[in-house]
């Protein structure tokens, strides 16, 4: 009975606190709305603080929840809102207004060691989110990048895992690499292919002196800040997969003659020949019914190619850890055969905090990639003959010299019997520890080490098609070169706040180091090439030669430090200031200061201002700042011998002819080499208007390099050969930056946002040192140069002759003459370019050259869309370039019977009376073949950078598969470039300061759709 009584007062017991427990949990209901419209809205976020009960908003904005307590607080957030937390209290309807997030007020960006928010900001700092970044399928993700951001140029490669070229606020050195300091999770990068595009959390681009001024000797170019992901606290594990396939194809093929009209064209040039030496023989063509062959060689050695992406990741924390780990996989085949791309890559990072005192943490990335590396085929599209087949009837390869146009080599067979491998691996890993001793202060120290290895194989059989294509034994050639930087960063920083100063100051220092070591190795009469056979030892133990290359060791130290100061929070100031030293310069000039300054005023938080309506943010900003640039060769300054010198009866009785060793010099240096530095101001103003739903931001900059770095030619009487690096120049790039951003939420179903970028760029030669001669460069055809660097001109300007029309006939040639009745190109024949006599001076030379623009553009632009509609999302990315040019080499590289495109025989002289723009066949025969305005053309384009639909699962649907996120997608990019260069791409990438805008045959542009889907569990 006891037993029984004790029982029914339990079961009694714990169904009272059953009750009292459900008592207790109050049902809060309510409604969210737009704070300045007061539209309903929905899909918003109204979760537990402290927990992840929660629920969302529906499509009239009204939501319902149930809470334990009066002591509750409910959270609530909404993309492009202000988050508002609202304490339940003894409230049983809780209706909430959320206020219109300003972005550019709020949004935090990393700067130099360390982090500021944008309001803060006194330079001009860009930040791009990974969302926008992983929009298109890329390999790397600089060229997601293109057309995104003023003031910032991006030249793509098309070549699988090809790394874009990036310049930023035009170019300012003429030696040194032109491309911007990458830094990733603080390791200082030249190349930042290895890295996933779904790894990076955002990529910030400090622009200006300014800003960069804290990474100093490295920076002068500019600074591109890559974040990587990491995890968040106080959340539990989240698994997502992001993914997608797509095919890339070809686009603006251009269109080469078939066998018919090339049999035509050559006939056409050998007469011209035939007219210019009538001594060498007589003129026999060719009968185009021999040649019904007509092979185009786009088909035969372009494909389309396929590519995949698949990434996926887990992220959570605790309380006071957070992690993340992910591992990605993305293959890409070239365009061109043989040419294909797989990179696998891991990513993790752990942040722990050990107590309130003590944090530390690490971050990994180890990628491995490799390519089959194209051969070089791309230059011989344009130029091989399609009178000939790339195999017979029997499958063998054709030999091209049958066809009797010349030395030519099959490029199929090309593309089979070289077979180039490259295998690499790069770890780059960053450990940190955070302490903060007293209030205010934390010390913190980070250790970045970064190291790439690269081994490479070019395996050529031996075969036969021709005599001028052929290996006699078998070649293996192998390199294993590696490379290991690390970088070691100190800060201390100090955040204090009295009354209205705020104040941030840091200091610090750094050491990086860097060193490698090249080892390549060549043997003959290996096996054919499998990876079980592709080893040196097993082909001819006599016939292989080993080489070592040690790299340059480079050890550096840096100090620095920055003040952030803020008064009432509107008046702003910035203050950095780098001491740098570098062992390529001489001792006396080892070390360089680089200081910078930056002011801002928050005008809109004046007391004048707040009766101002529709202005929500305005500041004005200024900047300036100095940086140097040591991007030269090692030891540039120090005068070597030459000990490979031999005297001859000087040291030994006369008449020994004895021969005795000794050393000479013949070279010279610059002893007193100095610092290439950039100078740099900037003037900004940065605006929100109506709402903050219109952001603007205007930029006018002026960098200024001084004494630029470059070779110059010595002149024979110093007894020396070549050329001497000095400081000869000072380089300007001056112009105004402008973006513009509107975004809107028609309701809650509907909402879309525009933006839009344009930069000016003013590049120009400010300064040469007195006895420096212009800078002539850029080799186009047989040894003549395009280029010609000189004061108060572009750097790289093409120098050309202007070409005044197509000479008719032989009348039309002997008529042209001078004031004194001398012809001006007696060997002229009719078809041939008619070059004008500039100068008036009766001759035409060098002196009549002109020059036409450089591939620096004057413009850059771009502009973006996006449209949200219910579950349906749509964005596009357009951008473009003007007012730059493309030297077109490919069309004027001509040494036989090369072919020709389609617009050239179109256009092309056939005989009297039929052209007077485009020449004769022989395009670089005679004088021809002198660098002129036919060959320059503009580099102009607009391109649909990038359009993807997106269609998101209603969390409804979702909640039922147990998926938090679905969404699915479809991306078109590149599928339309409207530009007029007679090339297959306008964008050039590759060469230096004085040689940009060379096409020779570039990688084609390709046109890629993708299919995709975004998964978070």
């Amino acid at each position: 009975m006891n037993r029984l009584l004790v029982f029914i007062m339990t079961v009694c017991f714990c169904f009272s606190n059953l009750i009292r427990a459900h008592a207790q949990q109050n049902t809060i209901t309510g409604t969210v709305k737009n704070g300045a419209s007061g539209d309903a809205l929905a899909g918003v976020n109204v979760l537990v603080k402290g927990t992840q009960s929660g629920t969302q908003t529906d499509d009239k904005g009204e939501f319902s929840i149930k809470v334990k307590n009066e002591n509750t607080t409910l959270v609530f957030s909404y993309v492009g809102y202000k988050s508002q937390e609202v304490k339940v209290g003894n409230q049983n309807v809780i209706n909430v207004n959320l206020e219109l997030e300003v972005a550019i007020l709020d949004q935090v960006v990393v700067v130099g060691y360390g982090t500021q928010k944008s309001k803060d900001l006194t330079a001009p700092v860009v930040t791009i989110k990974n969302e926008e970044i992983t929009k298109q399928p890329v390999s790397n993700a600089l060229n997601a990048l293109q057309g995104k951001v003023a003031g910032v140029m991006i030249s793509t490669d098309g070549k699988p895992g090809g790394a874009p070229t990036m310049l930023i606020r035009g170019v300012g050195s003429v030696r040194g690499a032109v491309s911007p300091l990458y830094i990733v999770d603080e390791v200082f990068m030249d190349d930042v292919s290895s890295i996933s595009p779904s790894d990076i959390e955002s990529v910030t681009i400090l622009k200006d002196a300014s800003s960069c001024a804290i990474y100093g000797v490295r920076a002068a170019n500019g600074v591109v800040i890559i974040t990587t992901k990491k995890g968040t606290k106080n959340r539990p594990a989240k698994v997502s997969y992001n993914g997608y396939v797509g095919v890339q194809s070809i686009t603006n093929k251009m269109p080469l003659v078939g066998s018919k009209q090339y049999v035509q064209l050559i006939n056409e040039k050998m007469y011209s020949a035939f007219l210019r030496d009538t001594s060498k023989g007589t003129y026999s063509p060719f009968d185009p019914a021999n040649y019904p062959t007509s092979t185009n060689w786009y088909d035969e050695l372009l494909r389309n190619g396929f590519m995949q992406n698949h990434d996926l990741s887990v992220t959570g924390g605790s309380e006071k850890s957070a992690y993340y780990f992910g591992v990605g996989l993305f293959t890409q085949d070239g365009l061109v055969k043989k040419n294909d791309y797989t990179r696998f890559s891991l990513r993790g990072s752990h942040d722990i905090t050990i107590n309130k005192y003590v944090k530390t943490g690490y971050s990994l990335t180890l990628s491995t990639w490799q390519e089959n590396a194209p051969a070089d085929v791309l230059t011989r599209i344009h130029i091989i003959p399609p009178v000939f087949a790339p195999k017979d009837a029997q499958g063998n390869f054709t030999n091209p010299l049958e066809s009797g146009f010349g030395i030519f080599a099959n490029p199929s067979a090309v593309i089979e019997y070289n077979n180039s491998l490259n295998k690499n691996i790069r770890g780059l890993m960053n450990l940190y520890l955070e302490v903060k001793p007293i209030r205010n202060l934390t010390l913190k120290t980070s250790f970045t080490p970064d190291f790439k290895t690269t081994n490479s194989s070019i395996y050529v059989p031996k075969y036969w098609v021709s005599s001028a294509q052929y290996d006699t034994v078998a070649h293996l050639t192998k390199e294993s070169n590696y490379n290991l930087n690390y970088v070691w960063d100190n800060t201390a920083t100090y955040e204090t706040r009295i009354e209205e100063h705020r104040i941030k100051a840091m200091v610090g220092f750094s050491a990086v180091h860097n060193s490698g070591e090249l080892l390549r190795a060549v043997g003959t009469g290996v096996p054919d090439f499998t990876d079980a056979t592709h080893y040196i030892d097993l082909g001819d133990k006599t016939g292989y030669s080993v080489v070592n290359y040690p790299y340059d060791k480079i050890s550096a130290l840096s100090y620095f430090g920055r003040v952030q100061y803020s008064f009432k929070e509107r008046y702003l100031a910035t203050a950095t200031l780098r001491r740098d030293g570098s062992s390529k310069f001489p001792s006396d000039s080892r070390w360089g200061t680089f200081p910078s300054v930056g002011l801002g005023w928050i005008i809109s938080d004046e007391s004048f201002m707040k009766k101002v309506r529709g202005i929500d943010f305005l500041k004005a900003r200024a900047s300036w700042g100095k940086l140097g640039n040591d991007k030269i060769p090692q030891n540039a300054y120090t005068l070597t011998a030459n000990t490979d010198a031999r005297y001859s009866a000087i040291f030994g009785p006369y008449g020994s002819n004895v021969v005795s060793p000794g050393a000479n010099i013949t070279t010279a240096v610059q002893p007193r080499l100095k610092w290439e530095i950039v100078e740099e101001s900037d003037a900004g103003v940065e605006a929100a208007f109506l709402r903050s739903r219109l952001n603007v931001t205007a930029d006018y900059y002026h960098r200024l390099t001084r004494n630029a770095i470059f070779d110059v030619t010595l002149i024979g009487s110093s007894g020396a050969s070549g050329t001497v690096l000095d400081n000869n120049a000072d380089i300007l790039n001056q112009g105004f930056e402008f973006t513009a951003s509107w975004a809107d939420n028609i309701s809650n179903k509907f909402s879309y946002r525009i933006g839009a970028n344009l930069t000016t760029i003013n590049n120009r030669v400010q300064k040469l040192k007195n006895g420096t001669l212009p800078i002539n460069d850029g080799d186009v055809v047989n040894g003549n140069l395009a280029t010609y660097t000189q004061q108060g001109h572009p750097i790289g300007e093409f120098w050309v002759y202007q070409v005044d029309g197509i000479f008719q006939n032989f009348n039309d040639v002997h008529a042209y003459k001078n004031d004194k009745g001398v012809e001006y190109m007696p060997n002229a024949v009719p078809g041939d370019f008619k070059y004008k006599d500039i100068n008036g001076d009766g001759v035409i030379d060098r002196k009549d050259r002109v020059t036409v623009g450089s591939y620096i553009p004057k413009i850059t632009y771009g502009f973006n869309i996006g449209i949200n509609y219910n579950s349906f999302d749509l964005s596009a990315d357009f951008q473009g370039v003007a007012g730059n040019k493309i030297y077109n080499k490919k069309r004027a590289n001509r040494f036989g019977n090369e072919s020709y495109d389609a617009d050239f025989y179109n256009h092309s002289w056939h005989g009297e009376g039929t052209s007077n723009t485009y020449p004769n066949a022989d395009i670089s025969g005679g004088l021809n073949a002198y660098p002129n305005t036919f060959f320059v053309e503009s580099g102009s384009y607009f391109r649909i950078r990038n359009i993807q639909l997106g269609y998101t699962m209603p969390n409804a649907l979702t909640k039922k598969i147990g998926i938090e996120r679905l969404r699915f997608f479809v991306t078109s990019q590149n599928p339309f470039t409207y530009f007029k260069y007679n090339g297959v791409s306008p964008e050039i990438t590759g060469g230096t300061a004085t040689t940009m805008g060379i096409d020779n045959g570039v990688y084609p542009l390709s046109r890629t759709t993708t299919f995709g889907v975004n998964v978070n569990f």
